[in-house]
């Protein structure tokens, strides 16, 4: 066979030879951070016989750092040589001589695979669905499923990851950033969401100081981002990690209740952290209109201006207290309400009002798209306040991105709810695990990096594996060997107890 005057022929050492050679510092920051070892102890989903799930787990965290996207994808992570080496190495990690023989005594009919099988891997994820939950389901009406043990325990490991993470780098503040976001799917079961097309929409609680998804609970598509919020919060607020002793907030309108601000305004609901400072982007109902209506023209401040010189955005203090708010219990003052208007163009200005996708307000005879914030948090300037809560918008959106890009959360693999959120929960694992290693080993020059950049740069790299005088060697090329020497010197400065291999 001959292709670009090239003579195309079988490679014999190839068994050796990986394309992944920089998978080896991941699979040995998973050591040092214990993760096995915690896996061992959180995770009973596999049972007595086959494969361990830490073995299962550490599969699916690799799939989606190689950029892998569906199950089957582990078949082209078995086919290489080197990586299965490398990933035999660090499965039966910090485990002694008779641990490692009973795991390996669990295949009765002997081990055919470095990596488990795709049916395997399904098996795996299938067994995370609650099936009694799913005879709860009313059709038309929203519904969470309860997580059976087996999920519960994946979504969990999360907590190991970014207690580690508050470990290296303690962090007094959480900064929380609130919102769902739409995942596409054409599987079974999957149902229409408020845009128009099936899938599912999860509900995530990014940390903002420590670049980590604190919580994510997966969710179907009909389920409204604000449903049942309150619980899903306090359940990320449980998971913070000890060190932490302000807690922020902030979130679009889906958390716009009543109740839900109220309870992070009662210090006694959450003594470990007192009040929870908030800014929710508040709903424009026609009461909070009409008194917006009423704010003079001589107490609007110029926020942003138009290259023109001419404002873009003014805001102004509002007054405003609804009768559901004043009968609220253990707030002793009304919430603080912050308007922020935008002159529309004269195009825009031509369109009815029930015409347009977002609010709008008349007055002095101009037309102006509105939007207002509510806060309890009572004496920083507004401007400042504006614009910390605008920043929700940016690296929370786009680790949403990242989730369904750069990792596995775009493209889900079963039909049924409970393989698909386990799917999802180790996504988020590692997600976070990537996270980690960017900011703690890689460095600042990888700090911004995406996840795609980082797999084209530093993980698809080649390299052979070589045995010699009773040890094993990993052959690179100049470039990686410097990068490599450089993670291991910061792995080493971590200060992280390496088990033993």
């Amino acid at each position: 066979m001959d292709m670009l005057g090239f003579k195309i022929e079988e490679d014999k050492d190839y068994s050796e030879v990986t394309s992944y050679a920089g998978l080896l510092p991941y699979l040995d920051l998973w050591r040092r951070l214990g993760m096995p070892g915690i896996i061992d102890k959180m995770v009973r989903i596999c049972g007595e016989q086959g494969w361990l799930d830490r073995v299962m787990v550490l599969a699916v965290v690799l799939l989606n750092l190689a950029g892998g996207n569906c199950v089957t994808d582990i078949d082209k992570l078995e086919a290489d040589g080197g990586l299965c080496r490398m990933f035999s190495r660090c499965q039966y990690s910090g485990m002694g001589r008779a641990a490692v023989k009973a795991a390996q005594s669990r295949f009765r009919g002997g081990k055919t695979r470095t990596f488990p099988a795709p049916t395997q891997l399904f098996a795996f994820l299938e067994r995370c669905h609650n099936a009694s939950e799913e005879q709860k389901r009313v059709v038309g009406k929203a519904f969470i499923p309860k997580p059976n043990e087996e999920l519960a325990s994946l979504i969990n490991l999360n907590t190991h990851l970014i207690e580690q993470a508050q470990q290296l780098r303690p962090c007094k503040t959480a900064t929380l950033d609130c919102d769902a976001t739409l995942v596409e799917s054409q599987t079974r079961n999957a149902l229409m969401c408020y845009k128009g097309f099936k899938g599912f929409q999860p509900y995530n609680v990014y940390w903002a100081e420590h670049d980590l998804v604190a919580h994510s609970e997966f969710r179907d598509g009909n389920v409204p981002a604000g449903y049942d919020i309150l619980r899903v919060i306090q359940q990320a607020v449980s998971m913070l990690p000890d060190g932490v002793e302000t807690v922020y907030m902030r979130q679009d309108t889906a958390a716009y209740n009543n109740e839900f601000m109220a309870w992070c305004e009662r210090a006694y609901e959450h003594p470990k952290y007192g009040r929870i400072l908030f800014t929710i982007s508040a709903d424009i109902t026609p009461q909070f209109r009409a008194e917006v209506a009423k704010v003079p023209e001589d107490q609007w401040t110029t926020l942003n201006r138009r290259r023109d010189g001419k404002p873009r955005q003014e805001w102004a203090e509002v007054i405003y207290v609804s009768n559901a708010q004043a009968t609220l219990t253990g707030v002793d003052q009304a919430f603080r309400f912050i308007a922020i208007r935008e002159r529309l163009n004269d195009q825009l200005t031509l369109l009815d009002v029930e015409d347009r996708p977002f609010p709008v307000i008349d007055m002095n005879n101009m037309r102006y798209k509105l939007h207002a914030i509510a806060t309890n948090r009572y004496d920083e300037p507004a401007e400042e306040l504006i614009r910390w809560h605008y920043q929700r918008c940016g690296k929370s959106e786009e680790a949403h991105s990242i989730m369904k890009s750069d990792f596995a959360g775009g493209q889900l693999p079963s039909g049924k709810f409970g393989a698909n959120a386990a799917w999802w929960a180790i996504m988020i694992l590692a997600m976070n695990f990537q996270s980690i290693m960017r900011q703690f080993v890689l460095g600042d020059n990888w700090s911004k990096k995406r996840m795609k950049a980082t797999r084209f740069e530093l993980i698809v790299s080649p390299g052979r594996i070589v045995h010699h005088a009773r040890q094993m060697f990993m052959r690179v090329n100049k470039r990686l060997e410097d990068w490599l020497f450089r993670i291991v010197d910061a792995l080493d400065r971590l200060g992280l107890d390496a088990a033993p291999s």
